[in-house]
């Protein structure tokens, strides 16, 4: 997953910039796990783990019968990426769009809990630890679990582990004094969910920044992974259309129509298809009077980029976290 976050990375680089390589950032994410992996390799289990009178002390946490408690695979993850390494939330600067850029993260060492999430889950797996993402409400969380047990940790602020009142603190700060920690709070996000999530801070950054060429890019580039995702392409038709590329834009909302399950907000985008094939087809008698053609909207588009189709929802004015 980190892998193809920065493979995004790079394909979301305008064209105009020199490609960076992904290598060296790859090497620096397989380091961190190779740490972690050391660090568990010195620990030694806790003594009252201890059910036959054995010194657990004596037992090396690789020992096949020997397992690192949860408590030891947390703060390995701790010592490594956050203390060790200095991998933190970016609380100064939060709406930098390169808290959102994996590369950019990496050289910094400080970006958005999602970002800071690939680092631990890339990490962890290595090692053979089981790391889940985790869609809490307004701010993305890790479940590790080992040896039976399981704790949630908060990669924002340095891995610390959070219990159920400080669960239910986060949730009443983003949802109001009245929310209660529910099952659905707990949800497991997908490789590709994050990774969605990870592009769509970068999109929404991008527009309030102005820059529809990147934000449009990004859409593109999500669709790759998740080309039925019919709120994907109903983003890429808005975008396309604020481009004035209506060529591509007609492609886009075309699409999402074929994927939309909701009749109303089928229709709504129907109607729009027709508007943009009525102004295409004036286009193009207007064009043939003057006895010349121009170029296809689809020229402007950057040579990266994929046509790719996708979405149903608006355009999100804010981001995830």
């Amino acid at each position: 997953m980190a892998e193809a976050a920065l493979h995004f990375a790079r394909l979301n680089q305008s064209n105009g910039t020199h490609k960076r390589d992904i290598a060296p950032f790859l090497a620096i994410l397989d380091d961190l796990a190779d740490q972690v992996r050391a660090e568990l390799a010195g620990l030694t289990l806790q003594p009252d783990l201890a059910t036959d009178g054995t010194d657990q002390r004596t037992l090396p946490v690789d020992d096949k019968e020997a397992e690192p408690t949860i408590d030891q695979v947390v703060r390995a993850l701790q010592t490594v990426i956050a203390e060790r390494n200095g991998f933190q939330g970016d609380a100064e600067n939060y709406d930098d769009m390169a808290n959102a850029d994996l590369m950019e993260v990496i050289e910094r060492k400080r970006g958005l809990p999602v970002a800071l999430g690939m680092l631990y889950i890339h990490a962890a797996r290595r090692c053979g630890i089981a790391v889940t993402g985790i869609d809490f409400p307004g701010h993305f969380l890790l479940r590790v679990q080992a040896n039976g047990k399981r704790k949630m940790i908060d990669p924002f602020h340095g891995a610390i582990s959070l219990g159920p009142a400080e669960l239910r603190e986060l949730l009443k700060s983003f949802s109001g004094l009245d929310a209660e920690l529910a099952p659905q709070h707990y949800r497991p996000s997908s490789d590709i969910d994050i990774l969605l999530r990870l592009q769509n801070n970068i999109k929404v950054r991008a527009l309030r920044a102005g820059e529809l060429q990147l934000a449009t890019r990004v859409v593109e580039h999500s669709l790759l992974i998740a080309p039925e995702h019919e709120g994907l392409w109903h983003q890429l038709g808005a975008l396309y259309a604020r481009l004035d590329q209506d060529h591509m834009a007609l492609g886009a909302f075309e699409q999402f129509v074929k994927r939309c399950e909701d009749p109303l907000h089928r229709a709504r985008i129907e109607a729009v298809i027709e508007e943009l094939r009525d102004r295409l087809s004036q286009d193009a008698v207007h064009t043939d009077s003057k006895g010349k053609t121009d170029a296809g909207t689809a020229d402007h588009i950057d040579e990266e980029s994929t046509g790719s189709e996708k979405s149903n929802d608006p355009i999100p004015l804010f981001p995830d976290k």
